[in-house]
């Protein structure tokens, strides 16, 4: 998941996308930011106050590439009243009803246990229950965090390195590598 920062100073605008984050949307509101294609767009007047929004909830502004990494939940149980249940700022299941059901939230890889809504026709709720589940493309500053070191120091959050993607240097030496050995093969064939 993506979280970046970008000036767009020929509109006098500054586009920030990231990971949906409740917080950070009534946030972009209250800054009068304007949501369309995926993305929040606001008054590059005002782009420090942005910067500081994205801190406070990401623990970083997106001007520069985010480190990830994947948090591994274990035996969590939750619930929230007319909402979904959010970890860490990120939406883990949400249902619309009593009989809804729930549906897991972007970037979350459910393991075991148990996510669904439940409650009264007037007061339904989502409900994850005993759940081992990760939480991919989450920003690895983020993780400094007291809720995050609480948990894993609690023994229930282990944070996860990403999978680094090969740069392209790297891919071109690999490359490289194997015309080397095709080469050398065709010179076996002679």
């Amino acid at each position: 998941m993506e979280i970046s920062f970008t000036s767009i100073p020929e509109k006098g605008l500054v586009k920030v996308v990231t990971p949906y984050n409740q917080q950070f949307v009534t946030r972009c509101k209250n800054l009068r930011g304007t949501f369309k294609n995926d993305a929040w767009y606001f008054d590059d007047s005002i782009s420090d106050l942005v910067k500081e929004a994205m801190i406070e909830t990401f623990g970083v502004d997106g001007t520069e590439v985010v480190e990830l990494c994947t948090l591994h939940i274990k035996n969590f149980s939750d619930y929230a009243s007319k909402d979904p249940v959010v970890l860490f700022g990120r939406t883990i299941a949400k249902a619309r009803g009593r009989d809804s059901g729930a549906r897991l939230g972007d970037g979350i890889i459910f393991i075991k246990g148990h996510y669904n809504s439940g409650g009264s026709v007037q007061n339904w709720r989502t409900e994850v229950s005993d759940a081992d589940f990760l939480i991919k493309d989450f920003p690895l500053e983020r993780t400094k965090f007291k809720d995050v070191q609480a948990a894993i120091e609690g023994g229930w959050c282990e944070v996860k390195p990403a999978v680094k993607k090969r740069s392209q240097e790297q891919i071109q030496k690999e490359i490289e590598k194997h015309l080397a050995a095709i080469e050398e093969l065709k010179a076996e064939l002679v």
